[in-house]
C-alpha cells in the first residue's frame, strides 16, 4: 500500500506540467546586514573566511573568477591600472531628508557629468559620512558603481541645503567637504545659453582669490572640485573643444560663488578669436561647513606616483635635486704623494712640525757632547 501523502501547507502551490521552479536571486543587501557581509551571525563559509578574505579590497575583483569572457573583461576594466585613462565615476545620491534645491542641483551636476556619473533616486537614511559608521552604506554603493567620488544632498534644520562632496580611495572614504548652498539658479533658468556645449567636453576651471591658497578648508575644496569635474585625462587640447568654464570666486565674507559660463568664439580680425562668456548655469553661492582630510598614511599611498618603464640601477628621483645618480669609483693609489695646493694654515703646521723634527735630531748630539766632557774631567 502507498503511504499517505503529508498535508500541504496553506501557502504552497502545485506546479503544472512543464513549469519550471523559480530561481533564487541574490538581492543587493547592505554591508551592515551580518548575513550578507559574512560577519558575526552570517552563515556558510563567508563568515569563517572573513578574517582571511577582505571583500572591500580591489585585488579581489581580479581574484574573482568570471564565468564568461565578457565578465572577465568587465572585471579587468574595473581593476586598478598603472595609468588611469578613464574619468572618475561620480556617485550622486540623496540623504534621509533632502530639499528641492538639492535635488535640482544634483540633477544639473548629473547633466554636466553625463556619462561619468551614477545617480540614485531613492532616499538613504543611514548615510552620515561625518559620523562613525555612517559611511558604510556609502562605501558599499561606491564599490557597486565603481565610483571614485560622490555628491550627497541632505537638508537639516542645523545645516539647510547641505551638499557633501568627497572622494574615495580603494572604495573607502578618503576626504570630503560640506557646501551650504544659497541663491541657487538652475540650468533651465538661463534658457538656451548652454546649447553649444558639447556632451563630454572638459571644462576650464578658474579659482579667483588668495583664500584658495592660504586657508586649508578652501584649499581642500579646490582640490576636490577639480578632481570631480576634471573628466577624462587628456594629453592634447583643441581650442574648439573648450566650450565652457567653471569660475569659483572666494569673497572676503566667507562666501564662495560658483558660476558656469559658456565660451563663445567670435571673429576679431586676427589669428586669436574674440572670447565672450555667457552664463549658462548652474549658479549658486556656498559657505563651507565641516571638512575632513585624509589621514597622512592613506594620503601617502593615494598620492604615490607609479613607476613607468624599467628601473635604472643606482638612479633615484629627488624632489629638490631631480634626477640623482650614484657612481662607484675604485680606490686610486698615489694620491698621498701628489703635490696639492694647501692652505697657509697647513703650511704653518708643516713648518712647525719640521722645526720640531730638527730639534729632536740635535738633542742626541748635545747629550753625547755632555757625556764626553764629563769623562774628560774624571780623567
Amino acid at each position: 500500500r502507498r503511504p499517505p501523502t503529508p498535508p500541504r501547507p496553506p501557502h504552497a502551490r502545485t506546479m503544472g506540467v512543464g513549469e519550471r521552479a523559480p530561481m533564487r536571486t541574490r538581492s543587493m543587501a547592505s554591508p551592515s546586514d551580518p548575513a550578507a557581509s559574512g560577519g558575526a551571525g552570517g552563515g556558510g563559509s563567508a563568515g569563517a573566511a572573513g578574517a582571511k578574505f577582505d571583500r572591500d579590497s580591489t585585488v579581489n575583483m581580479i581574484l574573482k573568477k568570471a564565468k564568461t569572457p565578457l565578465g572577465k573583461r568587465k572585471l579587468m576594466k574595473k581593476a586598478p591600472k598603472l595609468i588611469e585613462t578613464e574619468g572618475k565615476m561620480c556617485l550622486m545620491l540623496q540623504g534621509g531628508r533632502s530639499s528641492q534645491v538639492l535635488k535640482s542641483l544634483v540633477t544639473d551636476f548629473g547633466v554636466m557629468k553625463k556619462g561619468e556619473c551614477h545617480k540614485l533616486s531613492r532616499k538613504n537614511d543611514g548615510i552620515r559620512p561625518f559620523e562613525g559608521g555612517g559611511e558604510t552604506s556609502l562605501e558599499f554603493f561606491a564599490q557597486k558603481a565603481d565610483a571614485g567620488s560622490f555628491m550627497l544632498g541632505s537638508h537639516q534644520k542645523k545645516r539647510p541645503d547641505c551638499l557633501t562632496v568627497g572622494r574615495f580611495f580603494d572604495y573607502h572614504l578618503f576626504d570630503m567637504v560640506e557646501l551650504l548652498v544659497t541663491n541657487y539658479k538652475g540650468i533651465h533658468h538661463f534658457g538656451s545659453a548652454g546649447n553649444q556645449a558639447v556632451l563630454g567636453s572638459k571644462p576650464c576651471m578658474v579659482f579667483l582669490g588668495d583664500r584658495f591658497e592660504t586657508e586649508p578648508a578652501l584649499k581642500l575644496t579646490k582640490n576636490v572640485l577639480m578632481d570631480v569635474f576634471r573628466g577624462r585625462p587628456a594629453t592634447r587640447i583643441n581650442l574648439k573643444g573648450v566650450d565652457r568654464v567653471i569660475v569659483c570666486t572666494a569673497l572676503p565674507d566667507d562666501k564662495v560663488m560658483f558660476r558656469q559660463c559658456a565660451i563663445k568664439y567670435k571673429k576679431s580680425g586676427t589669428r586669436m578669436p574674440l572670447v565672450e562668456l555667457d552664463e549658462m548655469g548652474p549658479s549658486f553661492d556656498f559657505t563651507l561647513g565641516r571638512h575632513q582630510e585624509a589621514p597622512p598614511d592613506v594620503r601617502r599611498d593615494a598620492y604615490a606616483k607609479p613607476r613607468v618603464g624599467k628601473k635604472v640601477k643606482n638612479v633615484t628621483q629627488d624632489s629638490l635635486e631631480g634626477k640623482v645618480g650614484r657612481i662607484y669609483v675604485e680606490k686610486q693609489a698615489g694620491l698621498e704623494d701628489m703635490a696639492l695646493m694647501k692652505m697657509k694654515g697647513l703650511k704653518r703646521e708643516r713648518r712647525a712640525a719640521a722645526e720640531d723634527r730638527e730639534d729632536a735630531k740635535k738633542a742626541p748630539n748635545k747629550k753625547a757632547k755632555k757625556t764626553e766632557t764629563v769623562g774628560a774631567d774624571d780623567e
